[in-house]
This record gives C-alpha cells, sequence and structure tokens, in this order.
C-alpha cells in the first residue's frame, strides 16, 4: 500500500520534519505501507528519513518539490495525507481515497482547523496535527471514512434550466 503526503503549493516544514520520523514510519508499517511518497513544496530540504531499512520499516520512499502529474500520484495512493488548506483537502476528498488533513498552526488565523473540523465531524476526512499525525496513522480511523459526494457534472445552465421547469 501507498500514502501520498502533499503539502499543496508552498510548504510545511513541521509535517515534512513529522513525515520522515521513525515513530511515522513505524506507524504506517504497521498499517501495512510499504512506500511513502512526500510532495515537500519548499520544504523539500527537510525530508530526513532514517539511512537505514531496518529503521525505515522497509518502506520505499521519494520525495520532492514540485510535480506536473500529482493526479497519478492520487491515483496509485491508498492514503492521501494533506496539508488543511481546503484546496488540497477539496482534491483529496474528490479522489475518493482516506484522507488526513494535517492543520498547520503556525499560519495566521485557524481557518484550516475550522474548514478540515466541520469536514471531519460529517465524517468524510480526519483531521490531526503534525505532533499526533503518527498516531492518528496507527488508529486508522481514516479506514472508515464517509465517501464524498460527487458533484453533478451538468453545466450549471443545464441545471437551472432543468429545476426552472419544475
Amino acid at each position: 500500500m501507498a500514502a501520498y503526503v502533499t503539502v499543496g503549493s508552498t510548504g510545511f516544514d513541521e509535517l515534512v520534519r513529522t513525515v520522515s520520523t521513525h515513530e511515522f514510519l513505524q506507524a504506517l508499517a504497521g498499517r501495512g505501507f510499504s512506500r511513502l511518497v512526500v510532495q515537500c513544496g519548499y520544504s523539500v530540504g527537510l525530508f530526513k528519513p532514517p539511512p537505514t531499512v531496518s529503521e525505515t520499516f522497509g518502506i520505499t520512499m521519494e520525495s520532492f518539490d514540485y510535480t506536473s502529474w500529482p493526479q497519478r500520484l492520487v491515483d496509485q495512493a491508498d492514503l492521501i495525507i494533506c496539508h488543511a488548506g481546503t484546496g488540497s483537502i477539496l482534491e483529496a476528498l474528490h479522489s475518493g481515497k482516506p484522507t488526513i488533513a494535517v492543520v498547520n498552526r503556525g499560519l495566521a488565523g485557524n481557518h484550516q482547523n475550522e474548514v478540515a473540523s466541520e469536514l471531519a465531524a460529517i465524517g468524510y476526512l480526519v483531521v490531526a496535527e503534525p505532533r499526533n499525525l503518527a498516531s492518528v496513522v496507527a488508529e486508522s480511523t481514516y479506514a472508515s471514512l464517509r465517501p464524498y459526494p460527487r458533484a453533478d457534472p451538468r453545466p450549471i445552465g443545464e441545471v437551472i434550466d432543468e429545476e426552472t421547469l419544475l
């Protein structure tokens, strides 16, 4: 199984550091994951996993700053861990994959937590912070999330016409 971590279009130093720790890798391995892909943004230099296979629990890893093909990585993932920006959350939820949204409390205001917490309360994702991410993965509550509803792909004009004819 594969986990895909994305920080979106900027960076998230604390998240990138966390996903390269012994504790996090042990939690992933304990849930059957064998591959970790990390999109680091400008935090790319902070991804420093343990140097030996035994310390990484046999998980193969790759990291990079940005990619022009993120959908390929999302499609290959069994779990998506994203920063709690609204755009990243919606992309993850639309993929139909279990999602853990990681709140960056270092940002001004608390908008990430507000959006992520509302979606978590409905059962669409799990909210974490870097400090508790390993335990959230270990608990695997992400395995029983509700699927996010698909949007109606018809152009809005068709929907309006249909509704006005009723």
